[in-house]
């Protein structure tokens, strides 16, 4: 796997400037696209070594790094606005990463977004704010980023057209509350998603096989679209 990093040149806000890692299959030959957002405190080429596991001929991978490698300086579950001008501009780097998918042939249906911790609640956000049909959401250890009531007053403009949405997490895990998990599974299946979540016993904040293994199969399939 070769790793190359480009200019998010769309990006504005606190997160303008920073690279966008490149990885898995060269232009010529991807097939499908992953974006992945990496963890708070965390690197663009430490999520992709992360997911590699999971990683098929014909994928390429594209990581935006964040600035300060965080995305947002609040908690997740704080109000949205308290995390503003960083989620919107979070949000942007997601949007440049699809524009390069787009511009070797990869449509967002073909195009996985995902992440873990808080870089998956940047890729639920991003799926939030610009519903359509993608090759799928993965939620990893996270929610749709704030409060109970930001979520609850929430409803998604527009429609997901079956895309598939993983949201994984431990019942252990002390970053991701259970009421902010069932709020984030109400919106996604309001808007006509498929909703496949899975709530591992004894596991705190971390990525399980079982987790890559699905990943993995999400990734066949939209290869095979």
């Amino acid at each position: 796997m070769t790793d190359d990093a480009r200019s998010m040149g769309s990006v504005s806000g606190p997160h303008a400037g920073q690279p966008l890692l490149t990885a898995g299959a060269p232009a010529l030959a991807a097939k499908a696209a992953f974006v992945v957002c990496h963890g708070r405190g965390a690197t663009a080429q430490g999520v992709v070594n992360l997911f590699e596991p999971t990683y098929r001929h014909g994928l390429a991978v594209l990581a935006p790094q964040a600035d300060r490698s965080r995305w947002y300086p609040r908690p997740a579950n704080a109000p949205r606005a308290e995390n503003e001008p960083w989620l919107s501009s979070s949000v942007d780097c997601v949007a440049a990463a699809l524009e390069q998918a787009s511009s070797i042939g990869v449509p967002p249906e073909r195009t996985v977004i995902g992440g873990f911790s808080q870089g998956a609640c940047v890729a639920a956000e991003f799926v939030r704010r610009n519903p359509a049909r993608y090759g799928g959401l993965v939620t990893l250890s996270s929610t749709l980023p704030g409060s109970l009531d930001d979520l609850e007053s929430s409803e998604i403009d527009g429609v997901l057209e079956g895309t598939p949405v993983l949201i994984g997490y431990g019942e252990d895990d002390p970053h991701v509350d259970p009421d902010h998990v069932a709020e984030t599974v109400r919106l996604f299946d309001r808007a006509d998603a498929t909703v496949d979540e899975r709530r591992y016993p004894e596991t705190g904040h971390e990525v399980t096989d079982d987790e890559f293994d699905a990943i993995a199969e999400l990734f066949e399939d939209v290869l095979e679209s």
